[in-house]
């Protein structure tokens, strides 16, 4: 790029020079654990880092490590990996044009913007927020046409939310230059900008990073200004909204950012191990798309290796890990992206050294490049479209899911603006079905996906009538055993459009066989809407023993509206088998099993909406009460049941496992809340149990369970 003389405000210089050292203190250090199942408690605690064996690497910060020491464990303090060398620093962007340093704050926010100026039909750079000590945290966007919003994916690279893991810091720097100077002169770089909107992040925690001050990176923490791990710091799919703490500057202005967009794919970069970490990291069961997953970390990691010495890229499964197979993580933003935002995130380890020598830097952009543009066109593989309104062919902010495949809210989302999607796919058949709200759903079948090709489907959605009626019928659903469950949710939704408080809804059912057993007696009603909103009601069915095996049977939803408004109406029914029955008050109808030091029993006293419920027995520290069954499932499907918990919380867990693997815990007091989880046919083992460590029983501690059923068969549509 061309270099212009820098100009730095001397406000920033004063603002920033004010701040410049911060007062948190971290800790690095090394402990040896007896069992990975430790690392559930730790990583609520501690910041960790590696795991090698049974010996811990990670940080704390005075407050974490406080709390840490009082579980009795041995550690040994270690060096501080920002602080072992002493890096050459660039104070005017000729000197960082050579990629053998590291900028100073003003240089890396000069160099930025100088972008923008050299590039102005190619770069924007976007403030997204400040950090807690006023730094900015800048993105690029590259593209042709870089004002416009066009039918084209969106990528993201970000680098060092760890402030002392800085390789991503530099080859972040200089892949925004390859990019914008090789737009003229490189086809490959050339279709990149052509087809796509790219946004490069290089420093996502410049507090961190610049610790010691604006002038130099030694001294580099892995937290931001108040302590934080910032990649624990998101919202997690199993831990819930705040899992270790208050959401920081850094994160909220990150977290905004991701909703005013709609990420395709992203790598989050860091240092201190050479691997590529793909998704789960908070839960042990496998993202939707794990095999796609596998095949994307493995051509990076391949690729890398082809390109640099012998030994690099090659930790753990030769290059790439499971992140919860290596150690689990909550609150990381690779989970938050894939679990909330329809968006491929992987965790991109570049360097074993967490602060590389700069005049090594060099060295990992070659072992990288080839990789990094590899990852980028990604986004053109699998099946895209847009997705638009039949009737005024403006586009539509459509859920995009792949009949029984997706898990997990794996579901992709269509661009508000544009209405475009991408669905990244291993080569296969698929079905899509494209659902949004106030639209009839639309489902597309035998989609041939191959390998690194691209399958364009469009598609259109009719709108709903303003005030529709549910009505369903079928024979032959209900052909399963006496006993059999059916579950209804309801959707009603009102987008703004006018005022819905004149809305009710009613429902009714026309077979003398069913009995609703929530949320409340005969024909329930479903909450009003009030002024505007969505309304979920989720309705249980019970087959009464006397029922016969082939019967049809019609839901009916009565709509009124005294001058209220509705836009949409959806519902899914959902057909299976009851596991539980405890409102026989005893465990008779299935061969459960107890074990642990307490047996599990009927409790009159935690109804879940009227009905009887399954508690655990009472237990005292480093005890459990277990009730698990054997059941053969026949079909896929969702296992679904309602739990309650009232423990000490992050100690003291209910816990939910299959075939004895962990799916899910739950601890502190929660109210009664459904849990659902797919299960694979054959003879499974399921098992709840209430689980203590070294904490007392304050007398109150328990789990309870109810409406426990397996559903074989679920139809979903609009109301018609």
């Amino acid at each position: 790029m061309t270099i212009r003389p820098i100009i730095i405000s001397i406000l920033l210089i004063l603002s920033l020079s004010i701040a410049a050292i911060s007062q948190i203190d971290q800790t690095y250090f090394k402990f040896e654990i007896t069992s990975p199942a430790e690392l559930n408690k730790l990583t609520r605690i501690i910041s960790i880092d590696n795991v090698r064996e049974s010996v811990v690497y990670a940080y704390a910060s005075d407050r974490q490590l406080r709390e840490f020491e009082t579980l009795g464990y041995r550690y040994t303090r270690l060096p501080d990996p920002g602080s072992l060398i002493n890096p050459r620093m660039a104070d005017t962007p000729e000197l960082t044009m050579d990629w053998d340093s590291y900028p100073t704050y003003e240089v890396y926010i000069d160099m930025m913007l100088q972008y923008q100026n050299d590039y102005p039909n190619l770069c924007r750079i976007e403030n997204i927020g400040n950090s807690v000590q006023g730094r900015q945290i800048l993105f690029a966007k590259l593209s042709t046409n870089v004002d416009l919003e066009e039918n084209e994916p969106e990528i993201m690279y970000s680098s060092s939310i760890h402030g002392d893991e800085t390789t991503g810091y530099i080859l972040m720097l200089r892949l925004i230059d390859y990019l914008l100077s090789g737009y003229g002169n490189d086809p490959r770089v050339a279709a990149l900008l052509d087809n796509m909107e790219i946004w490069i992040n290089p420093l996502a925690n410049p507090d961190g990073a610049y610790h010691g001050g604006n002038n130099t990176i030694n001294g580099a923490i892995r937290y931001n200004a108040n302590g934080y791990d910032l990649n624990r710091n998101f919202p997690d799919p199993a831990e819930g909204p705040n899992p270790t703490g208050p959401w920081q500057p850094e994160t909220i202005a990150m977290m905004n950012f991701f909703d005013q967009h709609n990420f395709v794919i992203s790598a989050n970069f860091h240092g201190g191990v050479e691997v590529v970490n793909y998704p789960w990291d908070t839960w042990s069961r496998r993202h939707a798309d794990d095999s796609w997953y596998i095949d994307l970390c493995r051509q990076y990691a391949d690729t890398a290796q082809a390109n640099s010495p012998s030994g690099y890229m090659d930790d753990l499964n030769n290059g790439i890990t499971n992140g919860y197979d290596w150690y689990r993580v909550v609150g990381g933003r690779q989970d938050y992206l894939n679990y909330w935002k329809g968006c491929r995130e992987t965790t991109i380890e570049l360097s074993r050294i967490k602060l590389v020598p700069p005049q090594n830097l060099p060295g990992y952009w070659n072992y990288n490049i080839a990789s990094l543009l590899n990852y980028i066109e990604q986004a053109n593989y699998g099946i895209k479209g847009i997705v638009t309104d039949n009737q005024t062919g403006l586009p539509v902010a459509a859920t995009v899911s792949v009949v029984g495949h997706d898990i997990d809210s794996s579901e992709v989302y269509a661009d508000p603006q544009v209405g475009d999607y991408h669905r990244m796919l291993s080569p296969g058949l698929y079905d899509l079905r494209f659902t949004a709200l106030g639209y009839n759903p639309q489902l597309i079948s035998g989609i041939t996906v191959g390998q690194r090709n691209t399958v364009i489907v469009d598609t259109f959605l009719d709108p709903l009538s303003d005030l529709p009626m549910l009505e369903f019928s079928g024979t032959n659903y209900l052909n399963t055993d006496p006993g059999d469950t059916v579950e209804m949710a309801i959707t009603l939704a009102n987008n703004g459009g006018g005022d819905a408080s004149g809305v009710n809804a009613a429902l009714s059912t026309s077979d003398n066989f069913i009995t609703i057993l929530q949320p409340t007696s005969n024909y329930p009603m479903i909450p009003a809407l009030g002024g505007t909103g969505l309304s979920l009601t989720n309705y249980i069915f019970a087959i009464s023993p006397a029922c016969p095996c082939y019967h049809e049977t019609e839901f009916r939803l009565d709509i009124t509206a005294d001058g209220g408004y509705l836009d949409s109406a959806y519902f899914t029914l959902t057909f299976g088998r009851m596991m539980d029955n405890f409102e026989s008050g005893d465990f008779s109808s299935f061969p459960w099993q107890m074990s642990g030091q307490a047996e599990w029993e009927i409790d009159f006293n935690n109804a879940h909406n009227g009905l009887y419920s399954a508690g655990s027995g009472p237990i005292t520290h480093y005890q459990n009460s277990a009730i698990s069954l054997d059941y053969e499932v026949t079909s896929p499907g969702p296992l679904t049941f309602f739990y309650k918990v009232s423990s000490e919380s992050d100690y003291d867990f209910l816990s939910f496992y299959i075939d004895d693997i962990l799916q899910a815990q739950w601890s502190g007091e929660i109210g009664w809340a459904r849990a659902s989880f797919d299960v694979s046919p054959g003879m499974r083992n399921f098992k709840w149990a209430y689980e203590k460590d070294q904490s007392v029983n304050r007398g109150s501690d328990r789990g309870w369970i109810d409406l426990i059923f397996f559903p074989p068969s679920i139809i979903s549509g609009p109301v018609i």
